[in-house]
């Protein structure tokens, strides 16, 4: 059979085509595709001066490659090259540089498909439909457009399980009446309880089953299907690790473990593999609890695939728990020395795994597979001296900590290396560590500054439902953090938000706006949140289901930082931990500066 990749040229004008080539048009499995900008060529957005352009994938089941791939510069032409792996079906990109974003036309993006036999490979057409509402945006033109996809995906592959359950809720959307958006949801339901009696304790099986019930909105289903299949089949492997799961969720800690003791009565030597979830539990909890012994004898039954890419992380977490506990430190020592031994492999972007492909390592450069073995041993080094402190050998951990200095000035090593001057009594050394991470930080984020127009700032109402006029916020410094109820690094991140606002709440320049996004939550949930009682910073509710867009985000909490002329200076999209504080800080001290 033949796999072979076509540019797909619908709506393509004829310079976009010159200017943009896929080659060779038709490459087969394993070839070497290559994307080519000719900027002399009029038509486009990226002039010919340009210093770098980027492709950047928007939407890619090619799991294998970084979501941006910088291009070269080559006779003029900007270029980029990459290898398709045999189970790739679908990716759209834009090329971008800078702020300028070229794409073949307004609402699409250039598109990447996988044929075989000269028709598109199972899944291609259904992960093109997912990428319409990327291209065109939200609407009902983009919804239509992947409900087309979805009908052709399924003609040519009629037992695709995500693609009837996507059609069946673009149907159910569409229906007049109520008994037809039922009988639709009927369907669905039937979709998903075949896919489960196809493999009932297969997990991979279990997930798409899961996954379903994602699709058609109903997430409070999981742990229905999860009890069913520890009810029927509790002593299959998936059901004993489903049985550790709930048994982990009994409050009280005590109870948990005699529940999870209790549960480790049917384990025998034949069975012990299914086991290593419930002692992964125990583990932690005697952990907890400082109970060395039974922390180290649950700990040695914890079965590890040798061949994960996640191995390394997996015994530095371990370590971290001990540590974290100040118990089984010799213990500690030994995973965060074995994690330290594979520091070179450490885990570099997101590794993925399918039972058909089994682990998908990304492709990364060897400068960020540089960074990477550095901030690993940057962290491990720095772990085992914490070890040291704690064991009182003062002198080894001063050791293990100027070789993590050495290594890596990451938050996490820099974190630990104060930890041990402070407690110590190292002051000039922590003096030092300090300044360093100031001044190291301010370079970084001098490094992420932008300059683009804000949005227009008209679609926020205060919690009372009152409109916040633009006006207002005129010659304003403004932090802008978009959140949601129900979203949980939103939540951990609040605690930061409020020290950064004590800080600045006096200064009649800076203006922070706590922003409920408004993605399935309502002004009533703003009104209702409890993080009203416990924070003072001012919370509003936006009334623009389009502002992720304008913004540029669709990953929260994000927060923004727009400078008094109304540009934005600073974008940062995700919980990134207690750095957060500190990096905020600094981007409006700067914001502030003239």
């Amino acid at each position: 059979m033949r796999i072979v990749i076509l540019l797909l040229i619908n709506g393509f004008t004829a310079r976009s085509q010159e200017r943009v080539v896929l080659s060779p048009a038709k490459p087969e499995a394993g070839q070497t595709v290559t994307v080519t900008l000719d900027p002399s060529i009029k038509g486009g957005t990226i002039p010919a001066n340009v210093s770098a352009v980027t492709l950047q994938f928007t939407t890619s089941n090619f799991y294998d490659l970084p979501y941006r791939m910088p291009m070269r510069l080559d006779n003029g032409k900007w270029t980029t090259s990459f290898k398709v792996a045999p189970y790739a079906a679908f990716a759209s990109f834009t090329l971008n540089s800078g702020d300028v974003v070229e794409k073949p036309d307004a609402d699409k993006h250039f598109e990447v498909m996988v044929y075989r036999d000269g028709k598109p490979v199972r899944n291609a057409l259904l992960y093109r439909g997912g990428s319409m509402t990327t291209q065109m945006g939200k609407g009902t033109a983009a919804t239509a457009a992947q409900a087309k996809l979805y009908e052709q995906e399924l003609k040519a592959f009629p037992d695709n399980y995500e693609a009837r359950l996507r059609l069946l809720m673009y149907k159910e959307a569409q229906a007049k009446s109520l008994s037809d958006k039922k009988n639709f949801r009927r369907q669905a339901h039937e979709v998903i309880a075949a896919k489960w009696m196809e493999a009932p304790c297969d997990r991979g099986n279990l997930n798409r089953v899961t996954m379903g019930y994602l699709i058609i909105g109903e997430p409070t289903r999981l742990d229905s299907i999860r009890k069913e299949v520890g009810v029927r089949y509790p002593k299959t492997p998936v059901g004993r690790s489903l049985q550790a799961d709930f048994l982990a969720r009994e409050k009280d800690s005590a109870r948990r473990i005699r529940l999870l003791e209790l549960a480790l009565e049917e384990e025998t030597p034949g069975n012990q593999a299914d086991f290593s979830p419930i002692h992964d539990k125990l583990f932690d909890l005697y952990a907890k609890a400082k109970d060395s012994a039974n922390t180290v004898l649950h700990a040695g039954k914890i079965q590890h695939e040798l061949e994960s890419p996640h191995l390394p992380r997996i015994y530095k977490g371990m370590a971290e728990t001990l540590i974290e506990n100040e118990v089984a430190l010799p213990l500690a020592r030994t995973y965060t020395s074995q994690a330290l031994a594979m520091a070179d492999k450490w885990p570099a972007g997101l590794i993925r795994f399918f039972p058909e492909t089994g682990y998908i390592i990304p492709l990364v450069d060897d400068s960020t597979r540089k960074a990477v073995t550095s901030t690993a041993r940057g962290n491990l080094l720095s772990m085992l001296g914490v070890i040291d402190m704690l064991e009182g050998k003062d002198a080894a951990g001063a050791e293990h900590m100027r070789a993590a200095l050495a290594a890596s000035h990451d938050h996490e090593t820099l974190e630990n290396v104060s930890r041990f001057y402070r407690t110590t009594g190292r002051a000039k050394e922590l003096a030092d560590v300090d300044a360093l991470r100031l001044e190291e930080l301010k370079a970084a984020v001098a490094k992420q500054m932008i300059n683009k127009p804000a949005p227009a700032l008209n679609s926020f109402v205060d919690l009372k439902g009152n409109p916040v006029h633009p006006d207002s916020l005129l010659g304003k410094v403004i932090l802008i953090d978009f959140w949601a109820t129900w979203c949980v690094p939103c939540m951990q991140e609040m605690p930061y938000v409020q020290k950064l606002y004590d800080q600045f709440k006096s200064n009649p320049d800076v203006v922070f706006m706590i922003v409920n996004s408004g993605a399935k939550n309502t002004l009533a949930d703003a009104q209702n949140w409890k993080g009203n009682k416990t924070y003072s910073f001012p919370v509003y509710y936006n009334t623009d289901s389009a502002i992720g867009e304008k913004f540029g985000f669709n990953i929260i909490p994000a927060t923004y930082v727009i400078d008094k002329k109304g540009r934005i200076r600073f974008a940062n999209i995700g919980f990134e931990g207690p750095e957060v504080e500190s990096r905020l800080r600094v981007q409006l001290t700067m914001a502030l500066t003239p």
